[in-house]
């Protein structure tokens, strides 16, 4: 009985390492976009590829052994292995990645909205999964308004359960920042999506953009499903956007400035066929960019385990026969080639000369993750 229950153990240690999935955002020409109009608003100045299949056989050396007498502090009932001598993977190529923060306005009158567009999500969900691109997708919204994700999701999207009232988005998108700070990669797109029927308060949209760069240490593109403005009539004196229910509650000044400030997308909120707006949300953000000679490691790592660079050892096997070890750059300038770790983004990447010599043979990148248990 024990010796089956170690086999069980090995095979199901054997396919730990699998588990990643692409993304990246980038910015084109938006396919969609609308204005708030002439009329100021007062008080406000007018070539090498490598295999990204992972073999099923890339795992661990089906011939290691494990000492049964961990001295681990763990539950009795729970078998956990100690280190294995090897868990080597084949590459996938990376892209560069993209964190998307969305923020909801839950205020009553976007009830129907927020309906819509759960139910037409999929077709966002969708979109980042065929383009293969690494994305970290984050909602801010009060809890149980945020859209359920697919199971391809798992590890990658993140709710932040916070109350959005009709003029307080885009404070809570600072506010709440240390919240989901950890969710973002320091090398990525980032895109803000705001969506409401109302408009922030006034001056928000500049501050946020001075603040969010800052905060963020780069620049990000802001894209605002918000009410464009119309001709106002006594009925609709704001001159809001008109849909089947009556009017949305005032055009987004805010929210279309930070768009036209950062090449962002505005659509219409008073849109109310989701399946027609969110493509073109979707096309301006599900773009991939490949890195050259940059490589994914399983994302999240295998259970139990957590990454070190140091413990990495970056393999070159030529179709011809042969297995080159490559030397870890260490000094971060690749003055003497190697590779380099991506800390929070779970990406190697090849020096430009390393990668330029490899450019010229036929093989593959493997990394042996080596290992260190998380205690």
């Amino acid at each position: 009985m024990k010796n089956q229950s170690l086999d069980d153990a090995r095979t199901s240690l054997t396919w730990l390492p699998f588990a990643c999935v692409a993304a990246i955002v980038a910015g084109c020409g938006a396919k969609t976009d609308l204005d708030i109009g002439q009329v100021e608003r007062p008080g406000r100045d007018a070539s090498i590829t490598f295999d990204a299949t992972m073999p099923m056989d890339a795992a661990v050396d089906p011939d290691m052994t494990f000492d049964m007498g961990t001295d681990m502090f763990t539950d009795p009932d729970m078998w956990v292995p100690e280190c294995p001598d090897s868990i080597r993977v084949t590459t996938r190529e990376a892209s560069v990645p993209v964190d998307i923060i969305f923020v909801i306005d839950n205020s009553g009158s976007m009830l129907d909205d927020i309906d819509n567009m759960r139910a037409n999500m999929e077709i966002f969900w969708d979109g980042l999964t065929g383009a293969n691109i690494d994305a970290h997708v984050i909602f801010v919204t009060q809890e149980g308004f945020a859209p359920t994700p697919p199971p391809a999701f798992s590890g990658r999207f993140y709710p932040v359960g916070e109350r959005v009232n009709s003029h307080d988005g885009l404070l809570k998108l600072r506010s709440q920042f240390h919240t989901y700070e950890r969710f973002l990669r320091p090398d990525a797109i980032t895109h803000f999506v705001g969506i409401t029927d109302d408009d922030a308060n006034f001056g928000d949209g500049e501050v946020f953009l001075e603040v969010m760069t800052d905060l963020l240490g780069h620049d990000f593109t802001f894209h605002s499903v918000a009410s464009e403005r119309i001709r106002p009539t006594p009925a609709n004196p704001s001159g809001a956007c008109v849909h089947s229910s009556g009017f949305a509650y005032s055009p987004g000044y805010e929210w279309y400035f930070l768009s036209d400030a950062t090449g962002g997308i505005k659509l219409s909120i008073c849109e109310e066929d989701w399946s027609a707006l969110l493509p073109p949300l979707t096309e301006r953000i599900a773009i991939r960019i490949p890195i050259p000679c940059g490589y994914r490691l399983p994302t999240p790592p295998p259970p139990g385990i957590t990454y070190r660079e140091e413990d990495f050892t970056v393999l070159f096997e030529e179709d011809a026969g042969g297995l080159r070890v490559i030397p870890r750059d260490g000094t971060g300038t690749c003055a003497s080639g190697g590779w380099n770790y991506a800390e929070g983004s779970e990406r190697i990447e090849l020096c430009e000369t390393t990668c330029d010599e490899l450019m010229a043979l036929d093989g593959r990148v493997d990394i042996d993750l080596g290992c260190s248990m998380i205690r």
